[in-house]
């Protein structure tokens, strides 16, 4: 069994959305020493870092994390690479020319974007899907999507997130080493924290590689 970790790190002070007014924050409570032991505690928005968020992020009546199946967030998976994902703006659906989306249930897209994790530009600009692409994902019946960059759309745009919201869809946003895993199908599993009656969770992403599977 070989799994590939596709999310980065959540450590206190790093960069979050812009405009979050959710301070980030890794206490620690305790540390060891003569009967102590170590206990921590977080402070974050559901948006932080690696996470999914659901249809109810923009559309109101829709089902909150708890109320979903746990088999809503893992399931068949392919990688797309963009040749020119890079490139900040958006991606054409002709992006998923030639791609075989039969059985599959989440389609990731490698820019390469991660790459600026952790510098002023990762937040400033990145590749996002245009609205042909988001009406194409939306038709072909996966359970969700998702992206090595800050968001589906652009900052301040929602196009993306209503077309992929009205098809029940999962968005998964600001992945990691995705430019790791094979061309061929995998097992994704993006499992939310349990929490009550909310529109996202930052999740720790992996694949499962098939036996053989290779880049």
């Amino acid at each position: 069994m070989r799994l590939i970790d596709l999310s980065h790190t959540i450590v206190p002070g790093m960069a979050q959305w812009p405009g979050d007014r959710q301070a980030l924050a890794l206490h620690r409570r305790s540390e060891h020493g003569p009967d102590r032991h170590m206990s921590s505690a977080l402070e974050f928005g559901c948006h932080v870092g690696t996470h999914i968020d659901l249809a109810l992020h923009f559309r109101a009546g829709e089902r909150p994390i708890e109320e979903l199946p746990l088999d809503a967030f893992a399931g068949r998976a392919r990688v797309v690479r963009p040749g020119d994902g890079g490139t900040p703006g958006p991606l054409a659906a002709a992006v998923l020319d030639g791609v075989d989306l039969a059985g599959i249930d989440f389609v990731l897209f490698c820019t390469g974007w991660d790459r600026h994790w952790g510098t002023g530009r990762y937040y400033r600009e990145w590749p996002f899907y245009g609205e042909d692409l988001a009406r194409r994902l939306a038709a072909a019946g996966l359970k969700g999507s998702g992206l090595d960059t800050p968001s589906l759309d652009a900052y301040a745009g929602h196009a993306a997130h209503d077309i992929c919201a009205a098809a029940g869809m999962i968005n998964i946003e600001n992945l990691a080493g995705l430019d790791g895993l094979p061309d061929a199908p995998f097992t994704l599993f993006v499992l939310p924290l349990k929490l009550a009656g909310t529109e996202a969770s930052p999740v720790r992403a992996a694949a499962l590689l098939d036996p053989g599977s290779e880049r």
